[in-house]
């Protein structure tokens, strides 16, 4: 059950608060899947299988033409191969949907589409540097859902200054009964050396409010009880049967490949890689057939750590037996913190398994790291 993702690092705009590998110059954009083909090449001898998810992200990965991505899909079926029913997704910006993009997308074999709508309120949308409307995003929407993809993902941001409690209910009204069939939806976060950051450092805006983060969070969850939506993650809703199967393998620690520049892999068991978040160092490495990336070998303590980061996030929660095969005393040594932590119900902890409580996913990161060694 192994994944494959695909960075494509080339964005219109700068969004304020993103601090994902991108650029918004266009050297190498017209002939980027060359290099990312390469890339496959040189490493597919370590993967055996045929792959059972594709992931094209970003960056905006919709910038690209259909018929680059056509063409590396195609690739990948003759070289590797990709397993029937695969879930092969696609990253769009809204004002890159169109008639036209969407019969190449479905001509290429994009079966799931992944929409950065983030907010339906324009002076948001502004704030934020998006390069649509909520008007676009509406439009763009109309037309994926009525053009036969096996799911649509909504992306959302809550918690910002410029997001009021109201505006968020409506947002949420509107997004679990427009026809989607999965949402994720993120509070905003203020990341070093990005454009947000350094305006909150100056006094252009204030600091994130946590309270109000955790208002929005709780309505999130209010609606998709209301819904009957499966909250499966932490950040990550959808109608029973539509779990995004690519980033479920990540949550579960599934072997995944992943290709160009700033792109992490993982084998399934202890071994991670990252590119160089480089463009032009990437193209040189590809170029000479030696790509450039760190290697880490996971410890016992970070591969535990690593267990409990993801495994929380997920409504099925953290089989601790995972942890006691690499950590006998791990138990011992935490099993009064899963005791307190009970009895305040943040947590429901029965046949070794820990699961967080609606209460419990508000603090989620501090329980985390009470659990971690």
């Amino acid at each position: 059950m192994s994944g494959l993702y695909i960075h494509i690092p080339y964005c219109r705009k700068a969004c304020t608060y993103c601090n994902f590998h991108f650029t918004t110059g266009g050297s190498y954009r017209e002939y980027f899947m060359k290099f990312i083909q390469t890339e496959y090449d040189l490493l597919l001898p370590d993967w055996s299988e045929p792959w059972a998810t594709l992931y094209f992200g970003g960056g905006t990965p919709s910038l690209l033409p259909a018929e680059q991505l056509g063409a590396f899909i195609s690739h990948v079926k003759m070289n590797g191969g990709i397993q029937t029913g695969a879930e092969i997704t696609l990253e769009v910006n809204p004002e890159d949907v169109n008639e036209e993009n969407i019969k190449k997308w479905k001509q290429a074999g994009i079966n799931r589409i992944s929409v950065g709508v983030q907010s339906l309120n324009d002076a948001e949308l502004q704030a934020m540097n998006r390069a649509h409307s909520a008007a676009t995003s509406l439009s763009a929407l109309k037309l994926l859902l009525n053009s036969g993809f096996e799911s649509v993902n909504l992306d959302l941001i809550y918690g910002s200054h410029w997001l009021s409690d109201d505006a968020w209910k409506k947002t949420l009204l509107w997004a679990f009964n427009c026809g989607v069939q999965h949402i994720s939806a993120y509070a905003l976060t203020s990341e070093p050396k990005t454009r947000l950051q350094k305006d909150i450092d100056l006094g252009k805006v204030p600091p994130m409010d946590d309270d109000k983060q955790a208002r929005h969070f709780e309505l999130l969850q209010e609606y998709a009880d209301r819904n009957k939506w499966l909250h499966y993650e932490i950040s990550n809703l959808c109608q029973p049967g539509f779990e995004a199967k690519h980033n479920s393998n990540y949550w579960e620690n599934k072997p995944y490949l992943g290709l160009g520049p700033s792109a992490h892999s993982f084998d399934g068991k202890r071994t991670r890689r990252c590119n160089v978040s480089d463009n032009q160092a990437y193209v040189n490495g590809i170029e000479k057939r030696q790509p450039i990336f760190e290697k880490e070998l996971l410890s016992d303590n970070d591969f535990i750590n690593e267990l409990i980061i993801t495994r929380l996030r997920l409504a099925k929660g953290l089989i601790t037996d995972l942890i006691s095969e690499v950590s006998p005393q791990w138990y011992q040594i935490k099993m009064q913190i899963i005791l307190e932590m009970s009895e305040n119900k943040l947590i429901l902890f029965e046949n070794n398994r820990i699961i967080l409580t609606p209460k419990g996913r508000l603090l989620s990161d501090a329980i985390s790291r009470e659990l971690m060694v």
